[in-house]
């Protein structure tokens, strides 16, 4: 497989990058995404096609471009998602909670939802590799950090949509739907950002000190 190709495809499909982005990824200036655009052309993609692939596993991507990449179709990618469900979310199928609240829900939760995010978006660290702090170059640890709403509200969000009521003032929550839907809204731009150590304690702290100060300290995250 060529390791070009690969990057766009996984790149495009998965993390849902413009083929600008693509081609600012690969080092290409001012080519408008043409680069990147000739190579989704020519595995039948189209601009919808983007970020289909983001519910996937970084290992299941590459099981499905391998195919995309043999059997060059046009429509094969949705034929490919038919046949082959994330992987990540079917340990979730035909679970429910039984809780008195979203909140109690989450707090069971809680620990799996933290987890599901830092391996998910592992792979978009790596890739940007440093601390998206304005002048910060920090390359060391860096966290995965919500960037608009925190992940409990966002998990809370989820739940309220994903759950029947049962008795006594209790809800049924069907987990599946819940995670699916929890996973699906980290699709939408600026949900993650990723910062160093002294810029994640900094932006919590400017979380507790008001909005206008946490509103100044976003608009220094570079995207």
């Amino acid at each position: 497989m060529d390791k070009t190709e690969y990057l766009v495809l996984l790149n495009f499909l998965k993390s849902g990058f413009s083929t600008r982005q693509l081609d600012k990824l690969l080092g290409h200036k001012n080519t408008r995404g043409w680069v990147s655009w000739d190579i989704l052309k020519k595995y039948k993609l189209r601009n919808s096609d983007k970020g289909k692939l983001f519910l996937y596993s970084t290992n299941q991507s590459r099981k499905i471009i391998l195919f995309l990449i043999k059997e060059k179709k046009e429509g094969f990618l949705d034929e490919l998602i038919k046949l082959y469900p994330p992987n990540n979310l079917q340990k979730y199928k035909n679970t429910w909670v039984i809780a008195d609240s979203e909140k109690s829900f989450y707090n069971i939760l809680s620990g799996e939802t933290r987890n599901i995010i830092r391996d998910f978006f592992n792979p978009e660290k790596k890739l940007i590799g440093k601390c998206q702090f304005k002048d910060c170059k920090n390359k060391g640890q860096i966290d995965t950090v919500h960037f608009s709403k925190d992940r409990p509200q966002i998990f809370i969000e989820c739940a309220k949509i994903n759950k029947d009521n049962f008795n006594d003032g209790l809800s049924k929550f069907d987990v599946y739907k819940t995670m699916k839907c929890f996973l699906q809204s980290h699709s939408k731009n600026k949900t993650i950002c990723f910062l160093c150590k002294k810029h994640h304690n900094e932006f919590h702290k400017k979380e507790k000190e008001g909005k206008s100060q946490l509103r100044e300290f976003k608009r220094k995250i570079i995207f």
